[in-house]
This record gives C-alpha cells, sequence and structure tokens, in this order.
C-alpha cells in the first residue's frame, strides 16, 4: 500500500470558490478579464493547494483563476493548475473531485492563507 506524501497539512471545510478556466490560444484577454464566472465548492485547503467539488470536469494540466473566501480575511486570488479529477462517486457523474495546486501566489495572499491555517491548527 502506497502512503500519500503531502508537504503541506489540509484543513477540511466547505466555502463557495469562484474560477475561471484559462484558455491557452486567448490567455490576454483571459488575463484581463476579472470576472470568475463559475463556482465549485472547496474541500480542503492547504498552503499547497485546494480540492474542489464542481459540476466541471477539468482536465490534468489545465490552468484556473481562483479566488477564495478565506474566512476573517479578505478574498485571495491565485493562479492554479489542475493536478488530478475524478467522478464523485456520491454524485452520479454530475459532480467531479479536483486536486488544483497553487503556482506562486502574491505574498500577500500567501501571508492571510499561512495565517488562517496556522489559527486553525
Amino acid at each position: 500500500m502506497k502512503l500519500e506524501q503531502r508537504k503541506n497539512s489540509r484543513l477540511v471545510f466547505s466555502l463557495p470558490v469562484h474560477y475561471k478556466v484559462f484558455n491557452l490560444d486567448n490567455l490576454e484577454k483571459d488575463i484581463q478579464d476579472p470576472t470568475l464566472n463559475f463556482k465549485a465548492v472547496l474541500q480542503d485547503l492547504s498552503m499547497g493547494g485546494i480540492q474542489v467539488v464542481s459540476t466541471q470536469a477539468f482536465q490534468p494540466g489545465e490552468v484556473l483563476e481562483l479566488e477564495i473566501p478565506i474566512p476573517g480575511e479578505k478574498l485571495v486570488r491565485t493562479v492554479a493548475k489542475v493536478v488530478w479529477c475524478r467522478p464523485d462517486s456520491r454524485s452520479n457523474g454530475a459532480e467531479f473531485n479536483s486536486g488544483i495546486q497553487f503556482i506562486p501566489m502574491y505574498e500577500e495572499d500567501l501571508i492571510k492563507l499561512n495565517q488562517y491555517l496556522k489559527g486553525r491548527a
């Protein structure tokens, strides 16, 4: 049996997350547009990334822009990469669980996230 090796501890809770998927063929336009039209539900959070449940099946390697509400703080907005995606067994194929890894974020957002996680540990 292979044990999972995590670099960061994860905090399990549920929050709405807004996102958009970058279209690499139209990247310049996507970056300039601040609109995040899609919503997923955050399942767990760490300094390295998040797990979400969404109605969209992501492809590994896709790049997303995320807006994460940190309780007691302002929103954290970051870019992240989809690492894995699989159907949620409880939803009969209507929802998907995805592991999403943060691409380095702004230091201010990193500090907010770190302080929140330390306060909950």
